[in-house]
């Protein structure tokens, strides 16, 4: 399957493989998935709040897939995360700003582990592409599951 990311900031258009979506995806953009002939199956676009559940999503996925011991600071700012997503007053910016400053290096230190996580595998005998198609897969799903929620809230 190929996919096509373009930018909403220049309109530049990328296109990419479901092994290379977790690294070539951007912020304010729209990801569409393609045909054979390059035509537009479906599109999702990474607006704001849909770009900030999915990041909690992923940095989520990222500790249970990739981390060899619980990052307290990390579940401490995810938890505050979706908090302030589903009621933006129960939750202040200043314990926000303090949960992802306590974070940022556990997330960092995630994020490395889920590239190293790709690697390994492939050290290990197994396809480093594999890993990379289950971190798009995860991507496609994620913004899937998210447009249909989208389409439901807008119905009711």
């Amino acid at each position: 399957m190929t996919y096509r990311i373009i930018s909403t900031f220049d309109g530049s258009l990328t296109n990419c493989s479901l092994s290379e979506l977790s690294s070539q995806l951007k912020i304010n953009s729209i990801l569409c998935e393609l045909n054979a002939d390059d035509t537009i199956i479906d599109s999702w676009p990474l607006v704001h709040s849909t770009l900030v559940t999915f990041a909690v999503q992923f940095a989520d996925y990222a500790l249970k897939n990739y981390t060899q011991k619980k990052i307290p600071e990390a579940e401490t700012c995810i938890a505050l995360t979706r908090q302030w997503l589903k009621n933006a007053h129960s939750v202040s910016n200043e314990e926000l700003q303090v949960a992802a400053n306590a974070a940022y290096d556990a997330a960092h230190a995630a994020a490395h582990a889920a590239h190293a996580a790709a690697y390994a595998a492939y050290d290990a005998g197994k396809s480093r592409e594999a890993e990379l198609i289950r971190q798009g897969e995860f991507i496609v799903e994620y913004l899937r599951a998210a447009a249909a929620l989208s389409c439901d809230k807008s119905a009711a």
